[in-house]
């Protein structure tokens, strides 16, 4: 499909300058046919259809030569070198790639490649920007997977997990795309308990000096007793002091008071933040979790998390920690609020925090420098004042890049085989452990296992193990087959890739399955573009307002700011978005065969929490 199209539902957030998708929009273009199904009409090319009685790959000519052009929209994701893997999905497939990324994550460069008449073969984009995929799938900008698959990888529905298929679906059954690192129920092993997404980490050797402060504090029956934040007395154990707000909040000014710094050794803020976003910040989606804050009501229903009044209170906490000042200095710096990914980067990689909420897999190494350099980070929890135990988002879910074929692409019947390939079992093992012979092979047990061959374990390390290609490829990959399949001896890892591979481990014994709240609300709905451009005001509101409310001079001009935010989402047309919020996430419920979503209040509950653990379970520590 050529020519300019206008994406509407971004319209008038573009002509606004919220949002820049797509950044010439504003001017009009050609719209393609609406269905009744209320996505874009598509005309598909007219190739041969493929039939199903073997891997579709294996219809793909021996002469074909191709190259395709994949742009991923992550300025983080690295470009790989041309590698094995990338050599023998060549060899396997005949096709090429050439991959590109922006230079930052602003959109710019997304919305440049729309508006300029000319996409790439494969656009990957974040799961999270929802409003980004179905706005391209509505108005025709990319293909839908299961006619492609239909009609030329038939293959591509057995090795793609049916729940994966079914979860991205629109109202019309179509799915626009296949993501990568998906958790799909058909593989994870049972009654495992999988890492959170999210983690708190804290510098082990100040954790240990104010640990150490705190056991003299106790009584002598080994309790703290403190003012709580709603004024009543209470008491708890020494080791999970810290683990109380107002315990978190002394021992972050008693680690202010002793260690502030710029030189070896000491800090320069108690609690560090991902960076802010006109969006918004990761580290107040984690850190409601701690808090326990729910999704859902008592009676089951949706629950809006910004405008409830727990929510609040834990900004106006956090407020605290911004204005309480140990020697001149706030509890979390003020450069906290204009810092990029690399400027919380520095702060770790040189141990200047006392604690964090940044998400631990995305500054894993930097966490690593830290600890090279003597300043560990362990993972630690935090509750809100009630003393409710987390409730931790794991980490299974449905993707982090979802990959979409385009329009655009000349030759969509090969690289819809293309993903097939990629997805199946001797793909996944090509991105995961390279190809066969080479760095692994099969041992002789009488269930084979994958092991690293000696030379690969021998490369470990150098440039000669970077040229084997293992994990450079996952844009299509099930994170959860690698985990299921993995070598857990002579696995090759060094001290630091088990580090980073077990940050917030002992955190898994308060981890929960979350993927409710991940619901896709229908594109195909009459409402779809009014709600979409609510939500793109609304959330660009939330994310302007929430510094102001952090950064406020007292807890009530912060409360002051976030009655009058909460007035002005009132106006941007919240009751539209709750109300298709609410009916998606019904309708995944239902999807899902779930009643009583948040774990604590379904049937059979365990309260996990130990105070005198406040670190998580140790022993939940892997070697590989």
């Amino acid at each position: 499909m050529k020519g300019r199209r206008l994406l509407t539902s971004f319209l008038a957030a573009v002509c606004a300058g919220v949002f820049v998708l797509p950044a010439a929009a504003c001017g009009g273009g050609n719209m393609p046919p609406i269905g009744d199904d209320g996505m874009a009409e598509l005309t598909y090319p007219d190739f041969e259809e493929t039939p199903s009685d073997k891997n579709s790959w294996e219809y793909i000519p021996e002469d074909n030569d191709m190259t395709i052009e994949w742009y991923v929209d992550v300025s983080s994701w690295p470009i790989p070198a041309e590698n094995d893997v990338l050599r023998k999905i060549k060899e396997e497939t005949g096709i090429s790639i050439h991959f590109t990324t922006p230079v930052q994550d602003d959109g710019q460069k997304l919305a440049t490649i729309i508006a300029g008449d000319d996409l790439p073969d494969i656009i990957s984009t974040m799961t999270s920007k929802t409003q980004t995929l179905a706005s391209l799938a509505q108005q025709g900008y990319v293909y839908d997977i299961n006619t492609l698959a239909e009609k030329w990888a038939p293959t591509l529905f057995e090795n793609v997990p049916e729940d994966v298929m079914e979860w991205w679906a629109y109202g019309n059954g179509k799915t626009y795309g296949i993501p990568n690192h998906y958790y799909s129920y058909e593989d994870i092993p049972e009654g495992e308990q999988l890492q959170p997404n999210g983690g708190m980490m804290v510098r082990k050797d100040l954790f240990d000096a104010w640990q150490a402060h705190a056991e003299e504090m106790a009584d002598d029956s080994g309790m703290i007793s403190y003012e709580a934040l709603d004024g009543s007395t209470k008491s708890v154990e020494w080791q999970g002091y810290i683990t109380t707000p107002e315990g978190f909040k002394e021992a972050a000014s008693w680690v202010m008071g002793k260690y502030y710094g710029s030189g070896k050794g000491q800090i320069t803020t108690a609690l560090q933040l991902s960076q802010f976003t006109d969006q918004g910040n990761a580290s107040l989606e984690w850190l409601a979790q701690f808090f326990a804050i729910p999704f859902e009501t008592q009676d089951g229903e949706y629950e809006y998390r910004f405008t409830q009044e727990e929510y609040a209170g834990m900004l106006y906490w956090l407020n605290d920690l911004c204005s309480t000042r140990v020697g001149g200095n706030t509890l979390i710096s003020r450069d906290n609020f204009t810092q990029t990914y690399d400027g919380v980067g520095s702060v770790i990689a040189g141990g200047k925090a006392f604690a964090t909420l940044a998400t631990p897999q995305d500054y894993q190494m930097h966490f690593a420098t830290a600890k090279d350099d003597g300043y560990e980070y362990v993972s630690m929890y935090i509750t809100n004042s009630n003393g409710d135990a987390p409730v931790l988002a794991d980490i299974r879910g449905y993707g982090y890049l979802m990959n979409m074929i385009t329009t655009d692409c000349e030759r969509p019947d090969l690289v819809i085989k293309l993903f097939d390939y990629l997805s199946s079992e001797e793909g996944q093992r090509l991105v995961c452990f390279g190809v066969e012979g080479e760095s692994w092979n099969w041992t002789d047990e009488e269930e084979p296992k994958i092991a690293y061959t000696e030379d690969y374990l021998a490369l470990k390390g150098t440039q000669g193990a970077a040229d084997l290609g293992l994990m450079t490829m996952d844009l299509l990959l099930n994170y959860q087959y690698y985990d299921n399949v993995q070598p857990r001896t002579d696995h090759g890892k060094t001290e630091a890739e088990v580090f980073r591979s077990n940050l917030k481990r002992p955190l898994s014994v308060y981890a929960y399955d979350y993927n409710l709240t991940h619901f896709v609300v229908d594109a195909t709905d009459e409402r779809f573009q009014e709600y979409n451009n609510a939500l793109t005001r609304i959330n660009a509101l939330i994310g302007q307002q929430t510094t102001k409310i952090l950064q406020a001079a007292s807890r009530s001009e912060a409360e002051q700011i976030y009655q009058q935010t909460v007035e002005l989402l009132e106006k941007r047309n919240l009751a539209l978005v709750i109300e298709l919020n609410s009916e998606a996430y019904r309708a995944t419920k239902e999807k899902l065969g779930i009643t009583v979503a948040w774990p604590a209040w379904q049937e059979g509950y365990v309260d996990p929490l130990d105070r005198t653990q406040p670190n998580g379970d140790l022993s939940l520590y892997r070697t590989y």
